[in-house]
């Protein structure tokens, strides 16, 4: 009864979130041309998700996107904060990009990324699962993270431990973990700028990437995104972690079935991974026992070289 459960699970979010999947030999991208930049964001009537099929572009990401570098966070010897320093004021702007839906990277080279995802509403806080974060360290793992506005609200330590560790990227998560398609343009701009100013505020620099919470969007909120200099960025592999009795083998045999050149792992570090931390070591000696590299969106996509 477990398993089918699961496998329910699966196959309602895969047929949801990755009806995209067409798997070519290079990143799959959905790209979009914005109209030259107006005072404010372009209106889209859209309601429904857009149909990747009838919009999908393959294209190389420009060089020139500015680079994001995280800077070392003041800390103990034994890793622990010991000083949060914040800064008022807003982000800067980002320049305007095309829209970039990405649900992996090149189908050519044996490398995949990990991305975790630390969100929260308001009225529901979450935690922080440091068993995910000492694994990531003991291996040596690079991992990219989608930080909530609110939940980086809640957790200054936590969100500068994660910025001050070089194997680490952090990406934009929402402030409040809405429902995309169901927003305006101002409030879709509002959760996508209160997270940039609070992760600019805590750590000095922002993030280049956007999750859409649970994976829902629509033309608007992909349109947006784009228009705040920001890629979004999906996955293609759901180890459904969030399921309380999906145990750590099953995730991992869900990863073997799943993984490719090119993979988006998605997992989540928010306490709301029940068996994560557990997992996490099986799947990276596995994937490397495998011969795949563990990278970060960044480099998975071009923005960043490839170590």
């Amino acid at each position: 009864m477990r398993r089918a459960y699961i496998c329910l699970f699966l196959s309602l979010l895969m047929t949801l979130l990755l009806s995209c999947s067409a798997q070519p030999s290079s990143p799959t991208i959905i790209s979009h041309t914005l109209p030259p930049p107006p005072t404010t964001p372009p209106t889209h009537t859209a309601t429904s998700t857009p149909n990747p099929t009838a919009t999908r572009s393959m294209r190389l990401i420009s060089t020139s996107t500015p680079t994001i570098t995280i800077s070392a966070v003041p800390s103990s010897p034994t890793g622990v904060i010991t000083e949060i320093s914040t800064r008022s004021g807003k982000a800067p702007s980002l320049p305007h990009i095309d829209v970039y839906f990405i649900t992996n990277g090149s189908r050519d080279e044996p490398n995949l990324a990990l991305t975790f995802d630390l969100c929260q509403k308001p009225s529901d806080p979450t935690g922080f699962d440091e068993g995910i974060f000492n694994a990531l360290i003991k291996y040596n793992a690079p991992a990219t993270f989608f930080l909530g506005g609110d939940w980086m609200r809640t957790h200054p330590e936590e969100t500068l431990l994660l910025a001050g560790n070089s194997l680490f990227e952090l990406g934009n998560h929402s402030w409040s973990h809405p429902d995309m398609r169901e927003l305006t343009e101002a409030k879709i701009s509002a959760e996508v700028l209160k997270t940039q100013d609070i992760m600019y505020q805590l750590t000095g620099e922002q993030p280049r990437l956007f999750r859409m919470p649970s994976g829902f969007y629509n033309d608007l909120a992909l349109s947006v995104i784009a228009w705040h200099g920001l890629y979004t960025i999906q996955w293609d592999v759901v180890t459904a972690d969030p399921v309380p009795d999906n145990t750590a083998e099953n995730m991992l045999e869900i990863v073997k079935d799943r993984v490719q050149n090119g993979s988006i792992i998605i997992m989540h570090a928010n306490s709301r991974g029940w068996h994560t931390a557990e997992a996490l070591p099986l799947i990276i000696e596995y994937l490397r026992g495998e011969g795949y590299t563990l990278v970060t969106i960044s480099q998975l996509i071009g923005l960043d070289p490839l170590p």
